[in-house]
């Protein structure tokens, strides 16, 4: 069965740069998988215009991409308010297998495209940093501590944990209490049993916020994604995160697989 992946663009207010189509591209090739990108435009006189011109630059672009890549491409655009956007895209993309974001450090529309589809789709989503160039994912790192939304997160990376050379799972002590002490080892070991290559990493909490000890531990480790839960619910429009999702939301360092 073919991967379905979606490439949402939000074109306003902040739109989408070009930069993720080159990544979103690399990740779909890598995967085997048929790419559909989607066009969120706005249905407000004064912007429908340029958001609509946006959406349709921007889906050009990916499929110049993808059809070079040699890969399966279908594009559309939705229109919907400017309230709505959000919303629309996480709908539409509980059809689809994974999800590919851009994000860019300061964009408050890729803040809010990002919390819609990890807490309201249904479906894992990868944050591709704007600055971050994916050619392949060949490392993982998991960040793990043996919650239910850290195991979606491992379930949901399956297609990159089978494909990776080598997998690091990544468990803070000092921050939280654990569900068991070696909660690394048992994980490591049931990963190992699939005929993964994976070893366990024990760090201890420090002063920086630990969202960002885990980015910069997988990056330390030569890993080209992080693989974890997305803490959180919703509360009349406004997100109440976990501290480790709402440190990589603020400070993006590398591409991470978000479930929950």
């Amino acid at each position: 069965m073919q991967l379905q992946i979606l490439l949402p663009f939000v074109t306003y207010p902040e739109p989408n740069s070009d930069a993720v189509i080159a990544s979103a591209v690399a990740l779909a090739a890598q995967l085997e998988a048929d790419i559909h990108g989607l066009a969120a435009n706005v249905d407000t006189r004064e912007a429908q215009g340029l958001s609509s011109r946006r959406g349709d630059h921007l889906l050009r672009a990916l499929r110049k991409g993808a059809s070079a890549a040699g890969l399966g491409i279908t594009t559309e655009e939705i229109t919907t308010a400017p309230a709505l956007l959000c919303e629309a895209t996480a709908i539409r993309a509980r059809l689809f297998d994974l999800v590919l974001l851009g994000w860019e450090a300061g964009n408050a529309t890729s803040r809010m495209a990002a919390e819609a589809l990890i807490f309201d789709s249904g479906r894992p989503t990868i944050l591709l940093p704007e600055l971050y160039e994916v050619r392949s994912i060949d490392q993982v790192a998991i960040a793990w501590n043996g919650s239910r939304v850290a195991a979606r997160a491992v379930a949901d990376a399956h297609p990159f944990l089978k494909a990776a050379s080598r997998i690091f799972v990544l468990t803070v002590r000092g921050d939280k209490p654990l569900l068991n002490t070696d909660v690394e080892e048992r994980l490591v070991d049931g990963l190992r049993k699939r005929g993964c290559t994976a070893e366990p990493v024990p760090m201890n909490a420090e002063d920086c916020p630990i969202g960002v000890l885990l980015q910069e531990r997988a990056i330390e480790l030569g890993c080209n994604l992080l693989v974890m839960g997305g803490f959180g619910h919703s509360r009349i429009r406004e997100f109440v995160l976990g501290s480790a999702t709402e440190d990589v939301l603020s400070d993006l360092r590398l591409p991470t697989l978000l479930s929950h």
